[in-house]
């Protein structure tokens, strides 16, 4: 009787249990079977944990999202949420070396602060970059991610980690800044921060001996500075001229970027 009267609700916990008990199984595993914490780079001796700390954090996220919409286990408080297992993934990155499971921690971060783009919004042209206080978030959350790789290189904890910080930084702050251009909220401002950010990581392409780092770097200032200069040239409304500049700009810095990524060694100074 106790059975047929819950039914639904058996199934449900039941579906729970097994989910947790497969996530607690996950990281036993990788806590009996792991290498001491280390403040460096850690070489793992065991093949097999790196794939069941990753299993056991998505399991983790499957409990907690499968208890969110059955029972509604956070109420409203999506923030709350959201940075529970981002706060479990950096703690676990950090502990077992993991650089997979710290870019979870880095997007569940970035969901919490109210950064995320699916797919589907793009695809019907939802554009979250036209509110103000996104481009803001983006540009904050961006320096934050740069601030931390400088504290933790000062204290000499997990330096490897430095490049999977970077890049979600230069992304974000990149995207963040042409959108502050498109937006037109201060060109005064953004302008000089665009080519800012461009010398900071040329700096640290160089530094790190990253031609990704070199190639995004020409990308995101080949379509700043596309905008901003016909941004200014349509304000003339002389358009035989526009064609003109137009013209040979498309030209010259196809010829100019060709030139830079074939030279890319003596860039980067390999």
């Amino acid at each position: 009787m106790l059975i047929y009267l819950n039914i639904d609700t058996i199934g449900h916990l039941t579906i729970i249990a097994l989910l947790g008990i497969a996530c607690f199984a996950c990281f036993y595993y990788v806590f009996k079977k792991s290498e001491p914490f280390s403040f460096n780079k850690i070489s793992s001796t065991n093949p097999w944990n790196d794939y069941v700390l990753l299993l056991g954090c998505l399991l983790f996220l499957s409990l907690e999202t499968y208890s969110q919409i059955q029972y509604n286990l956070f109420g409203t408080q999506y923030g709350t949420a959201t940075i529970l297992p981002t706060l479990l993934f950096f703690l676990l990155a950090y502990r077992f070396d993991h650089k997979g499971v710290l870019s979870m921690a880095i997007t569940g971060l970035a969901g919490w602060a109210g950064i995320a783009v699916t797919p589907m919004e793009v695809i019907d042209g939802l554009d979250n970059f036209s509110d103000h206080t996104y481009i803001w978030t983006a540009l904050g959350l961006a320096c934050f991610l740069i601030t931390l790789v400088f504290v933790l290189q000062k204290i000499n904890l997990k330096t490897h980690f430095t490049f999977t910080y970077l890049n979600f930084a230069i992304h974000i702050l990149f995207i963040a800044t042409l959108a502050g251009l498109f937006a037109e909220l201060s060109h005064l401002l953004f302008i000089p921060l665009l080519l800012a950010i461009g010398v900071y990581y040329y700096f640290q392409a160089q530094k790190l001996a990253s031609y990704y780092f070199l190639l995004f770097i020409l990308l995101y200032l080949y379509i700043g500075i596309t905008y901003i200069l016909f941004y200014y040239l349509l304000k003339t409304d002389r358009y035989w001229d526009i064609i003109y500049v137009g013209f040979f700009y498309f030209i010259g810095s196809c010829a100019l970027a060709v030139f830079l990524i074939k030279n890319h060694k003596s860039l980067l100074k390999i």
